[in-house]
């Protein structure tokens, strides 16, 4: 079987417990822009397709057992992973449209079950890779410490999503607080839009229906919007084109370019049809 495929070293690790055998893609980790680029250059690893629940401490048992004395720095998993929504399989959605506010930038840009391990320097780094590409050549199952799946832990994944009663009434009373603040903003922002006065000197007279800023100001946006087309239009038309004698001259060269271009057009048309003897001036 092959070692390598697209410049990723193929690594077979065993599941314990299981008969299965799966397949993590690694190499180099690179970027793009080499002068701007951290001092964890050279010494991270990429991975791709790791068993599911691997997290710091299970590479750590990893690389223990198949390169000891190797010292990791940091592990940066994809968002994805470990997000609860199913946005992955949305393929219309982009990944700059996910919530990534509160998320390793590094981690939002990395697809579903893949990492960016990197080492404390670059001896280590050396000792890993070498260990991980002697396996892949060999094509060795080591064993991957995944954690033990049990139905304990699913009670625990579902237990985890139930909000507390005590921090849920908090959270409720909260909202309710900030609806009522909001709705009373509104309604001070109503009645002083309600005594607004024009340019003009008239005052805003508000309608029973107008019950929001929004639907208030609405109407007068679009108002604004209109009269300032009307005085750009009335503006262009007051400008005078011909004043001055340079532009008269300007306009008629213009105008005899654009009909002797024409002329060259149509002679170059006839020429076309007397070649292929469709010439019919009659």
């Amino acid at each position: 079987m092959k070692s390598e495929i697209k410049g990723f070293n193929i690594l077979p690790v065993k599941i314990p417990n299981t008969k299965s055998t799966q397949y993590i893609f690694f190499k180099k980790h690179d970027t793009k822009n080499n002068s701007s680029s951290s001092s964890s250059d050279n010494r991270s690893l990429f991975l791709c397709n790791l068993p599911i629940l691997s997290d710091l401490q299970t590479i750590k048992k990893y690389f223990q057992s198949v390169a000891l004395g190797s010292t990791i720095e940091s592990y940066v998993e994809s968002y994805i992973t470990t997000s609860t929504e199913d946005i992955w399989l949305d393929l219309s959605k982009l990944t700059s449209e996910l919530d990534v506010s509160n998320v390793d930038s590094v981690g939002s840009k990395l697809p579903k079950n893949c990492a960016i391990l990197t080492f404390i320097d670059k001896s280590s780094f050396q000792l890993a890779f070498n260990s991980l590409k002697k396996l892949s050549t060999n094509f060795t199952e080591s064993i991957w410490p995944m954690k033990e799946i049990t139905s304990n832990f699913y009670i625990k994944q579902y237990q985890d999503q139930i909000n507390n009663k005590e921090a849920l009434s908090e959270q409720v009373s909260q909202a309710l607080i900030d609806f009522d603040k909001a709705e009373k903003e509104s309604i001070d922002n109503l009645h002083n839009q309600s005594n607004l006065v024009d340019e003009d000197g008239f005052t805003l007279v508000v309608g029973s229906h107008r019950k929001t800023k929004a639907g208030i100001l609405g109407k007068q946006r679009i108002a604004n919007t209109i009269e300032n087309e009307k005085a750009k239009t009335k503006l262009k038309k007051k400008e005078k084109q011909d004043f001055y004698r340079f532009q008269l001259r300007q306009k008629k060269k213009e105008e005899m370019n654009d009909l002797l271009s024409k002329f060259r057009a149509d002679q170059e048309k006839v020429k076309l049809m007397k070649e292929k003897k469709r010439f019919r001036p009659y």
